[in-house]
C-alpha cells in the first residue's frame, strides 16, 4: 500500500484557444522496460509567446489532458500510455492561449528579502535584516517586524528559512502528538521541508511530513493538516472514515481545508522569486 499526500489545487483546463503550433519536442525513447515520468516541450501561442509544458504519463488516466500546477508554476501535458505523449503534445498545443493566461494569473512570487512582507500564523509582518548570529525575533509593530540577524546579507534567506521551519516543526509537533492520542495511533517521526507540490503526506511507515510554509498561514491550518495526516495512520485513504477521524481530531477541519483551496496557490509563492 502506498503513503497518501494532500496535493496543493491545480487549475484544469476548461476551454481550448486558437491553434498555435509546437516548437520543440524533445526526442522520446520509448522503452518499455523504461519508466517515463517527465519529458518536456514547447509551444507558442498565436502572439508568439512560447510557453514550457511538461508531458507526463500516468496509467491511471482515461484520456489526455492539460492542466496548470499553480506550485510548480507549470503546465502539465497528461497521457494514459506512452504512445499518447503525442497527442498529449498537440492538444496542450491547441489550449497555448488558455495556458499562458493561467500562469500569467499566477501570484506574484515573494522573495524572502529585506523589506519584504510575508505572513507569519496568518499575521502580516515585514522581514529585517539585522548583523548578528541571534535566533529571530519579533517586534511590536504595525506592520510587526520579524527580525532576522544574519552576519552576511547573503545569509538572510537561509537563517529566515531555517527560523520558519523550526517555528512549523515545533507547532507541529505539539498538534500532531494531540492529534495521534485522539485516535490511539503513534506516528514515526515528524518531519517538516521544502514541498512544492503538496502540503503534508503519510508514508507507509509513519513518518508524517509537512510542508513549512504552512506556519504562514493562520494556526487552524497547520491544526487541520496535522489532524488529516494523524488520521491517514488510521485510514490510508480519503474514505469516509478517513474523514470521520479527521472530524473527531478537529470537528471544524472543513475551515482549514477551504483556506487552502482559497489562499494555498498564495501561500506556495512566498519564497520563489519570479
Amino acid at each position: 500500500m502506498r503513503g497518501f499526500h494532500i496535493e496543493s489545487h491545480e487549475r484544469a483546463v476548461t476551454h481550448a484557444w486558437a491553434f498555435p503550433r509546437i516548437v520543440r519536442l524533445f526526442r522520446m525513447r520509448f522503452d518499455s522496460r523504461v519508466r517515463i515520468d517527465s519529458l518536456q516541450t514547447e509551444i507558442e501561442t498565436t502572439d508568439g509567446r512560447r510557453v514550457a509544458v511538461k508531458l507526463v504519463v500516468n496509467p491511471r488516466a482515461r484520456r489526455v489532458s492539460v492542466r496548470i500546477d499553480p506550485t510548480r508554476r507549470e503546465a502539465i501535458a497528461t497521457a494514459p500510455t506512452k504512445r499518447h505523449l503525442k497527442h498529449a503534445a498537440q492538444f496542450a498545443a491547441e489550449r497555448a492561449g488558455w495556458i499562458a493566461h493561467e500562469l500569467s494569473r499566477l501570484p506574484q512570487g515573494v522573495l524572502l528579502a529585506p523589506g519584504a512582507m510575508t505572513p507569519l500564523r496568518g499575521v502580516t509582518h515585514k522581514l529585517v535584516h539585522e548583523h548578528g548570529r541571534a535566533i529571530p525575533r519579533i517586534e511590536v509593530g504595525d506592520p510587526p517586524l520579524l527580525i532576522a540577524p544574519a552576519p552576511d546579507i547573503a545569509l538572510f534567506e537561509s537563517r529566515l528559512l531555517r527560523y520558519f521551519k523550526d517555528q512549523a516543526k515545533a507547532d507541529l509537533t505539539e498538534r500532531v502528538a494531540l492529534h495521534a492520542r485522539t485516535l490511539g495511533v503513534k506516528p514515526a517521526r515528524v518531519q517538516v521541508k521544502e514541498l512544492r507540490s503538496r502540503w503534508g503526506s503519510c508514508s507507509v511507515d509513519g513518518v508524517l511530513s509537512f510542508s513549512w510554509r504552512l506556519i504562514l498561514a493562520p494556526p487552524y491550518v497547520l491544526d487541520y493538516l496535522a489532524a488529516h495526516e494523524v488520521s491517514h495512520l488510521k485510514e490510508m485513504n480519503h474514505s469516509r472514515r478517513f474523514w470521520v477521524c479527521v472530524a473527531r481530531c478537529m470537528p471544524e477541519f472543513e475551515r482549514g481545508r477551504e483556506f487552502l483551496h482559497e489562499h494555498g496557490c498564495a501561500l506556495h509563492a512566498i519564497g520563489l522569486a519570479r
